[in-house]
């Protein structure tokens, strides 16, 4: 069976399928990965004379 057979040809989702889904909890092992990689950017930006996302400013700031 190929990508454009019958029966794959009109299968659409609708616009309200793909709403935001919940916000997982983050374990604190991904969190602190999260502010390393912050603290990476906002490092480069600086670098790069770039200006970085207040959100990732924030981000950075708080302890590991």
């Amino acid at each position: 069976m190929s990508a454009a057979s019958p029966e794959h040809r009109f299968v659409y989702t609708s616009r309200n399928s793909a709403a935001k889904p919940a916000k997982k909890k983050t374990t604190p092992a991904e969190h602190r990965v999260q502010v390393a990689a912050a603290r990476l950017r906002v490092t480069l930006d600086e670098r790069l004379g770039r200006e970085t996302p207040a959100k990732t400013k924030a981000l950075a700031k708080e302890p590991i």
